[in-house]
C-alpha cells in the first residue's frame, strides 16, 4: 500500500517544517502556499498539518483522514464547518516539555524577584533595592490542568509552594493540594499569590480571568498567561495593574496576533510582553514531528492514534 502524501500549511513555516519533512522520508511532503492553495488541493489531500488559521469549508474534504495540528490548542482550526465526522484532528499536546513549564517557571522567578524594575532602573542608571516576594511558602493557582499546567504544578511544589488547581473535570492531580471545576474557579483563586493560565480557548473558557477572578487573588499577587489571547480579560488585567491588587503580570498571549505596534499594552506598567514564545524550543517541533509519523503509522495499522482532539469540547 502507498503511504499518502503529506500536505503542509502555510509553506512560510517551510523551515519550521523542516523536521517534520526530515522525519517522513517514506512519504511525499507537499506545501501549500496560502488558503486558495489549500482549498484547491482539499479534495485530494488525506493528511494536513497545520500551523496557521484555517477557516475554510471542509466539505470537499472527500480523501481526508488526518490533520496534524502543530501545537497544542485547536481553536484556529475548529470548529470547522463542513468538516467530516471521520477526519482525526490530533494535536501536539505533551511536545512543549520541558521548556514551556520552565519558561513559565522562569516568569515567576522574574515577577517575584522584580527583575523588570532592575531592567528598568539599569537602562536610567538608577540604584534601587526592592523587596521581592518569595516563591517558596506562597500560593500558586494554575488555571488548566493539562499536561503543562500539570508540569507547572509539580515544579511549583517542588519549590515549596502550595498549588491549587482549576481543571474542567474537577479530578485530582497529584502534587495540588485542591482541585476545583471551572464554575468553582474562584474557590481556588481566593488567597492565591501567584496565577497561572494555561487553559484552551474553548467557549467556556473565553474570557475565563476577568475582574471577579483577579479581584479574588491576594493583593500585590502575580499572574502568568500562556494560553490563548482571549482566555484572559486583558482590559481586566490592566486595570488589575492599575489598581496595585496585581502587582506584575507577564502575558505571552494576545488577540490579535502578532500585538500591533500601536497597541497600548506594549507600556502598560509591571506589564511584561512575549511573542507567544513560551512553547518554542530546538526540539519541540522534532517531538511533534514524532507524534504525526507515529500516528501516520497508526492510520496504516488501524492502531489507536496519539494526542486525538475532541472536536465537541475543543481539545
Amino acid at each position: 500500500m502507498s503511504r499518502p502524501r503529506v500536505h503542509l500549511y502555510p509553506s512560510r513555516y517551510r523551515n519550521f517544517f523542516q523536521p517534520v519533512v526530515d522525519r517522513l522520508t517514506d512519504h511525499e511532503t507537499v506545501f501549500l502556499d496560502d488558503i486558495a492553495h489549500l482549498e484547491a488541493e482539499l479534495p485530494e489531500i488525506e493528511v494536513l498539518v497545520v500551523l496557521g488559521p484555517v477557516e475554510i469549508d471542509w466539505a470537499p474534504a472527500e480523501r481526508l483522514r488526518l490533520i496534524q495540528v502543530g501545537g497544542a490548542g485547536v481553536d484556529r482550526l475548529l470548529p470547522a464547518t463542513g468538516l467530516p465526522d471521520r477526519v482525526v484532528v490530533t494535536n501536539a499536546s505533551g511536545s512543549h516539555e520541558p521548556e514551556m513549564p520552565e519558561f513559565v517557571i522562569a516568569l515567576l522567578f522574574a515577577l517575584a524577584y522584580r527583575i523588570p524594575d532592575y531592567v528598568d532602573q539599569q537602562r536610567r542608571h538608577e540604584w534601587r533595592n526592592r523587596m521581592p516576594r518569595a516563591l517558596a511558602g506562597s500560593t500558586l493557582c494554575v488555571v488548566g490542568l493539562g499536561t503543562i499546567g500539570q508540569s507547572v504544578a509539580s515544579r511549583a511544589a517542588a519549590l515549596g509552594m502550595r498549588v491549587t488547581g482549576v481543571r474542567r473535570s474537577g479530578a485530582p492531580v497529584d502534587g495540588v493540594d485542591r482541585v476545583v471545576t471551572m464554575d468553582r474557579r474562584l474557590d481556588a483563586l481566593a488567597g492565591a499569590d501567584a496565577l497561572v493560565v494555561v487553559a484552551p480557548m474553548t467557549d467556556e473558557t473565553r474570557g475565563l480571568i476577568g475582574p471577579a477572578e483577579l479581584a479574588a487573588l491576594a493583593p500585590g499577587s502575580i499572574m502568568v498567561d500562556v494560553s490563548r489571547g482571549g482566555v484572559s480579560d486583558i482590559d481586566a488585567v490592566v486595570s488589575a495593574l492599575g489598581s496595585g491588587h496585581l502587582a506584575a503580570a507577564a502575558i505571552d498571549v494576545f488577540e490579535p496576533e502578532p500585538l500591533p505596534d500601536s497597541s497600548p499594552l506594549w507600556d502598560v506598567p509591571n506589564l511584561v510582553v512575549t511573542p507567544h514564545t513560551a512553547g518554542n524550543s530546538p526540539g519541540y517541533v522534532a517531538r511533534w514531528a514524532a507524534v504525526l509519523a507515529d500516528n501516520l503509522d497508526a492510520l496504516d495499522s488501524g492502531a489507536p492514534l496519539t494526542n486525538v482532539v475532541d472536536r465537541r469540547r475543543g481539545y
